[in-house]
Formats: structure tokens, C-alpha cells, sequence
């Protein structure tokens, strides 16, 4: 069962006792320190974390996680970091049993419509389904690559992914 808001704020008060701060910006910059170059960006199912899968440390990696691990909605966030840290690569990936395949974006369409029916922008929206796992990462690639906000030295640094979620390896996908 899934804990409750509440619980997971005992959980915080629990582990702050023991925080440990990190270093702020400026502390980072005093100690000839940079922030993580690496962004990788993937889906917020909970099987498909990065820390894990990749073992990183704090501050190995910028990880941003949405719904299918699809670049299109975080492009300006992406501009916006490489333009404030400078990013030097980009992992795009995605998983196997993604929740993003077993739904299509009619199905989640006629849900909102059912909801909102005067809601007319519904009809034109897209919620990022995946019929193909290696397909729909080789299209993030292409859609970085082609954004007129990421460098194209940025762009040819961007790699893909797919991560098993069975076997725990990942395996490139080329853009």
C-alpha cells in the first residue's frame, strides 16, 4: 500500500535529524566545484531510477523525470540548464513495460472529455503513448537534435537508451 502524505512527511522529519546539507552554488564555485554537466532525462516510474540503474552519488547527474521520459515537454528546461551550467550530455532514456504502452492517447482522451467536455483543446493534445520503446526514444533524439534551443554540439552528444527493467542493464539505442 502507498503511504500516505503524512507518513512520508514523518519519513522527512525522521531523516532531517540526520541530514547532511549540501553545498550551495556559491560554496560549490569557493571550492573549484561545478555543478553536474550529465542530464538525464527518463520516466517517473519508480522501476526506472537512475540512482539505482546508474549508481549515481549526489550531484553525479541533473536527472528530470516526466511521464514516458519524452523530451518535448522539458526542451526549455533543457536550454535553461545548458545555459546556466553548460551541459555536456544528455541520456535520454526509456523503459520496457512503460506504463506509456499499455495506453493510447484516445483512450486517455475520451477519460478527459468524459471529465471536461466542454474542454475542446482535449481533441488536440497528445499524452505520449508508445507503441515502439526503441522508436519512441530514437524520436526524443531526433526531437533534440532538430529543437532550435539546443546547440547542435549538444545535440550530437545526446544519447538513448533503454533500460530493462528485468535484467537492470541498459542498451543504446542510436539516434
Amino acid at each position: 500500500m502507498s503511504p500516505t502524505v503524512a507518513e512520508l512527511l514523518e519519513r522527512n522529519r525522521q531523516l532531517a535529524a540526520t541530514h547532511e546539507p549540501f553545498p550551495t552554488f556559491s560554496e560549490m564555485s569557493d571550492a573549484g566545484k561545478s555543478p553536474a554537466k550529465i542530464a538525464i532525462v527518463t520516466c517517473i516510474d519508480p522501476r526506472s531510477n537512475p540512482d539505482r540503474f546508474l549508481g549515481l552519488n549526489p550531484g553525479d547527474a541533473l536527472v528530470i523525470r516526466n511521464v514516458c521520459g519524452h523530451i518535448a515537454p522539458i526542451l526549455n528546461d533543457i536550454a535553461a540548464l545548458d545555459v546556466f551550467i553548460g551541459l555536456s550530455d544528455i541520456m535520454v532514456v526509456h523503459h520496457t513495460d512503460c506504463g506509456a504502452s499499455h495506453f493510447n492517447d484516445s483512450l486517455i482522451r475520451d477519460g478527459l472529455k468524459k471529465r471536461f467536455p466542454s474542454n475542446e483543446d482535449v481533441d488536440t493534445m497528445s499524452f505520449g503513448a508508445i507503441t515502439n520503446i526503441e522508436q519512441s526514444v530514437k524520436d526524443d533524439l531526433t526531437i533534440l537534435k532538430k529543437s532550435p534551443l539546443i546547440s547542435k554540439e549538444l545535440g550530437e552528444r545526446s544519447v538513448g537508451f533503454v533500460y530493462d527493467i528485468k535484467s537492470g542493464l541498459l542498451t543504446a539505442v542510436e539516434g
